[in-house]
């Protein structure tokens, strides 16, 4: 069946510090069981508390660190826009474009997403089957039903933040909206109204990237999306900037270990086989 791709995780460290920010192709819902330590996403910074649900838009460069010595605990839950679309939750990646969220959960709102983060970590071939499966779907329907809600909240507010992150938002936005052609340094640093060698330090301050990286890890994002969608290799390649085919086909092995038409290959046959089950 269509639109049931999703990975859940109950992870629990000692003492946690990510080297640096990572990103995905999939949106991430993170909610933290214990309190103590940060997460930088993208732009912001919250507190890692428990009680906070902190919604990742795909592709925001993010990194965590746990000041807590007892250890840090949290569920961790991924997805891609098309489960959205599919499960008729588009409204929840509109909300998501270009603005994670933190937002702090009322006690009934953090019971009840408890029970459904439960639910959705059970094994299904531990709980009845097909019983199971479908409790493990209702349990992520649940929780991108309460996220939806929960979204017009209050959000948790990050701490001032300082020229690295500003000179940073103001790049990655630049970026994710020229992905579809050339960016040139000098029209970056123009854009944030700064010197180049300005920029490139502050950006890489902010998010632990040379700007360099964070704009061929965003294309091959952006390809990796218009494959799945069913665009063919030269086609991704154009959408994602890319000035020559060869060229992005060594950058996509490079980075996923897949050639983009393998990667495609793969999507396909993840498609057929969610279609088998129909």
């Amino acid at each position: 069946m269509r639109g049931w791709d999703f990975e859940l995780q109950r992870r629990d460290s000692g003492l946690w510090h990510m080297e640096r920010p990572h990103f995905h192709e999939e949106y991430e819902i993170l909610l933290p069981l214990t309190c103590g330590g940060s997460i930088f996403v993208d732009r912001q910074a919250w507190p890692l508390r428990r009680g906070f649900l902190i919604l990742i838009d795909a592709a925001a460069p993010h990194r965590s660190f746990s000041s807590r010595s007892s250890g840090y605990s949290r569920y961790v839950l991924h997805f891609p826009r098309e489960t959205l679309e599919a499960q008729g939750a588009a409204a929840l990646a509109e909300h998501l474009e270009n603005q994670s969220r933190c937002i702090a959960l009322g006690r009934e709102e953090l019971e009840r997403c408890l029970s459904l983060f439960a639910a959705l970590e059970e094994d299904p071939a531990g709980v009845g089957g097909t019983a199971g499966l479908l409790q493990r779907r209702a349990a992520f329907l649940g929780i991108l039903a309460l996220a939806c809600r929960v979204w017009g909240g209050e959000p948790v507010q990050p701490p001032q933040r300082g020229p690295a992150d500003l000179a940073a938002q103001a790049a990655i936005s630049y970026i994710r909206s020229h992905l579809d052609g050339p960016i040139t340094l000098d029209a970056l640093a123009a854009e944030c109204f700064m010197s180049k060698s300005t920029l490139c330090h502050r950006f890489k301050e902010a998010t632990g990237y040379s700007v360099g990286e964070y704009i061929i890890h965003c294309r091959v994002l952006r390809a990796r999306s218009l494959l799945r969608c069913g665009a063919s290799v030269q086609q991704a390649g154009e959408g994602a900037g890319f000035g020559d085919n060869a060229h992005f086909i060594r950058t996509f092995k490079r980075l996923t270990g897949l050639s983009p038409g393998q990667y495609a290959k793969s999507c396909r046959a993840a498609a057929a086989g969610r279609d088998s089950h129909v």
